[in-house]
């Protein structure tokens, strides 16, 4: 019984923690499809490129493309009255809401909706500039070095007055970088032609993500790097893989301590059996036979207990995940509870792992002809 409960109870921790971590790794992918595109194309040498049409063209001509967006970003500083920052300006054209759900995360205000030097900004930016929406009276100054050779310095900054129109709140840090502004406000302010840094596409929900990139690398791939919502992250997503690996290695470890008490129960058991080993020996049972027997037994503890575990353990994620019984020590707030997500790939794989060692200490115990 003891050892039943040991791998029963460590199945189980393991079912519910890496459920957990599913469910932060999904929370995390949902935070960055608010400002992330399915897919976006970066030139290979140079930081801004030259498009035209011809060749926005070929990307709507892909099948499962749904529409895709001119990028320009640059470096710059943001002034308002005594606060300073230094801020990324992210110009987009009209099709950004197509590739983007930033639009649907306003706090506070409206989305662009072309009027010249109009801004929207992460509510970051709005707290750290202690901003004030659609304030006429002192407006928001951004400011670039113009790389010119000169030792005077005011002329080589160009500064330029935008007004605030809205606020967004996507909860990662893109609210504290970024200001949102009209592609072609940013192309005058800056002085450049139909200059990008990058392309966002967007696809269809009934696509082959992967003909899309595949599609996508045998265009544009001698000439430009094409990132998936994955590349475009990899730390973030890195990170994440790599916590849940050590996860798995981590209660791993605690399976094997737990098939201590397995050994200690099969031990006690044969030696408790000696005399009816004998017996059976005597009988004509030969001695493989009998060590199977052990090994049976050993096997099914391990796999009723592996069982049991997972059922509990998923009966459990599954009243976490409609109930939210356990809450987050500090309230955060966009999630209050614990997330779940049940992958039931990982269930299969914990049952092996739990199989897996069972057998393994069941053979080892069984087969000591001590």
């Amino acid at each position: 019984m003891v050892s039943l409960s040991g791998v029963l109870f460590g199945t189980m921790a393991m079912v519910i923690v890496l459920s957990v971590f599913n469910g932060f790794d999904n929370l995390i992918q949902d935070l960055y499809k608010k400002v992330d595109a399915d897919f976006v194309l970066q030139s290979k040498q140079e930081h801004l490129f030259d498009v035209d049409n011809q060749f926005l063209q070929t990307i709507n001509n892909i099948k499962g493309v749904s529409s895709c967006s001119e990028i320009l970003e640059y470096k710059m500083l943001a002034e308002y009255t005594d606060h300073q920052l230094v801020i990324q300006a992210k110009g987009v054209d009209e099709n950004y809401i197509k590739v983007s759900n930033l639009y649907q995360n306003l706090l506070l205000g409206h989305y662009l909706d072309g009027t010249k030097n109009f801004v929207i900004v992460g509510n970051g930016v709005f707290n750290k500039l202690s901003l004030k929406l659609l304030d006429f009276d002192k407006s928001l100054r951004l400011s670039f070095f113009t790389g010119s050779k000169t030792l005077d310095l005011n002329s080589a900054i160009t500064t330029r007055s935008f007004y605030v129109s809205g606020v967004f709140n996507t909860q990662v840090e893109f609210d504290n970088t970024h200001i949102v502004l009209s592609i072609h406000d940013l192309r005058d302010f800056l002085n450049f032609s139909r200059k990008c840094s990058s392309i966002e596409i967007s696809i269809k929900s009934s696509a082959n993500y992967h003909y899309v990139e595949d599609r996508l690398k045998s265009n544009f791939g001698n000439s430009f790097i094409i990132k998936n919502r994955y590349e475009q992250r990899p730390f973030v997503y890195k990170m994440v893989q790599t916590e849940k690996l050590a996860v798995y290695l981590i209660f791993s470890f605690i399976l094997i301590i737990s098939m201590l008490s397995l050994i200690a129960s099969l031990v006690v058991l044969l030696m408790e059996k000696q005399s009816d080993i004998e017996l059976l020996h005597v009988l004509g049972l030969g001695l493989q036979k009998i060590q199977n027997i052990f090994l049976l037994i050993g096997f099914c503890i391990t796999f009723l207990g592996g069982l049991l575990g997972g059922f509990l353990g998923l009966v459990f994620c599954l009243l976490q995940d409609k109930l939210q019984l356990i809450k987050l020590g500090q309230k955060a707030f966009f999630i209050e509870a614990y997330p779940i997500k049940i992958d039931y790939f990982d269930l299969v794989i914990i049952q092996l792992i739990v199989c897996v060692l069972g057998f393994t200490t069941s053979y080892i115990v069984s087969r000591n002809k001590k």
